[in-house]
């Protein structure tokens, strides 16, 4: 019979992780006592299957055009449409599949795209010999960074598949959202941008909020992610 190291409960079955905090279990699996159920529908593969072969379909009409069709010299621009199709097939790709942890889902896409973002800009700025803007850093990462956590707030209240092993998306989020501010009012010794002054104290209403309606959830959280 398989353990929870921090709920300290004995679960039957064979499941990988606790169905209280989700943390991995330890111990010798057991027969499970009820069978599986495959969640995927034929229609959902269906539409997973198509959204796909569109997705590959525009990847080779754009590297075709590209390379093969247009002859005359001019700045490459497959590798940006190509690297901003996969983010886009991969996001959608989490709807049809219907993955039920919102708040994992929503921090991975943003990550995804403040990545495609600073990839975008500095393929414009080497293929196509244009001045480096900045707008990424300044711009796109606070506000993604500022509405990523609003909405991530309100889920944490309204989603019933909500639970504590979410809380830990929430804290990356406004890590990633406090950590850059005081970073660059360390290193620069200035003032940050208005964006990432939002930014931070937004991030800092979330925490204090979090602190306020789930206070004991999130103590409980922070103690077992440091096993205190």
């Amino acid at each position: 019979m398989k353990m929870c190291p921090h709920c300290k409960i004995n679960i039957g079955g064979n499941l990988e992780k606790c169905p209280l905090c989700q943390n991995l279990l330890t111990g010798e699996g057991e027969r499970d006592y009820i069978p599986k159920i495959e969640i995927k529908t034929r229609l959902r593969r269906k539409a997973f299957k198509i959204v796909m072969f569109v997705f590959f379909a525009l990847i080779i009409i754009n590297l075709a055009l590209d390379f093969l069709f247009i002859e005359t010299e001019h700045p490459s621009w497959s590798p940006l449409v190509v690297a901003w199709l996969l983010v886009i097939g991969w996001i959608i790709e989490f709807i049809i599949r219907k993955h039920y942890n919102l708040l994992k889902a929503m921090f991975f896409t943003m990550i995804a795209i403040v990545v495609l973002s600073f990839f975008s800009e500095a393929f414009i700025t080497l293929a196509w010999d244009l001045p480096y803007l900045g707008i990424t850093a300044g711009y796109i990462v606070p506000i993604l960074c500022s509405g990523n956590l609003v909405a991530n707030f309100i889920l944490s209240f309204i989603d019933k598949h909500f639970t504590d092993y979410s809380l830990i998306y929430m804290f990356l989020n406004i890590l990633v959202g406090v950590a850059p501010w005081i970073a660059l009012l360390i290193f620069y010794r200035n003032k940050p941008p208005l964006t990432w002054s939002i930014c931070m104290v937004i991030n800092v209403l979330a925490f204090f909020g979090l602190i306020v309606f789930k206070g004991r959830t999130v103590l409980a959280e922070f103690k077992k992610r440091f096993h205190l």
